[in-house]
């Protein structure tokens, strides 16, 4: 589906940033949480991508170097890792870049999609803060699950889970806010080469 600007070479377009709208104090706030997130993601996926791949890097050279991998390269991979998939899960929230069936909004005009957006919106809201809940409530009962080596707590893995889940809504609420001020062309749209399109 083609849309307004899809030509243009603007590194906000996937931000649904590219739609001309009014100035307002909700849209100034969507595009604050979407510049947090969009910060706090990237970041955590360059600190977390970067510590697997030096710990990867360091394992195998301790296997030909001294015979035997790291004690503790297998734990830490284990405890980083949920925190660079939800990074990962959060941008592409984001940015609209997970999968849609579009096949419903299309049989509606421009008010029936909106509708059927902000609804599909609320619902991934609605999810998201379930899973944050209950990787909460798992993650604080989890503290005397430790690693053997490390001794590091399982708890620390759904609490990225439950701060993936929150990033997702907040995500989520700056476009519902530009769906419900603007209509359905605030929609984040992927880069193709994101996307696999």
């Amino acid at each position: 589906m083609t849309r307004p600007n899809d030509h243009r070479e603007d590194p906000q377009r996937d931000l649904g940033t590219d739609v001309p709208h009014p100035p307002g104090r909700l849209l100034r706030l969507a595009d604050g949480l979407d510049w947090i997130i969009s910060f706090v993601t990237r970041t955590v996926l360059m600190i977390s991508g970067l510590a697997l791949l030096g710990l990867l890097f360091a394992n195998v050279v301790a296997r030909y170097v001294m015979g035997s991998g790291l004690a503790f390269a297998q734990e830490l991979p284990e405890r980083l890792f949920p925190f660079f998939i939800v990074a990962g899960i959060a941008l592409g929230a984001q940015r609209g870049a997970h999968m849609a069936v579009e096949a419903l909004p299309e049989m509606f005009g421009r008010r029936g999609k909106q509708a059927v957006y902000v609804l599909a919106q609320l619902c991934v809201i609605l999810g998201n803060a379930i899973v944050m809940v209950v990787a909460f409530q798992v993650g604080n009962m989890s503290w005397i699950d430790l690693s053997p080596v490390l001794g590091l707590p399982a708890t620390y893995s759904y609490f990225a889970l439950a701060g993936g889940a929150a990033l997702v809504i907040l995500a989520t609420l700056a476009i519902t806010v530009r769906l419900i001020r603007i209509g359905p062309e605030a929609l984040p749209i992927p880069n193709p080469e994101e996307t696999g399109q």
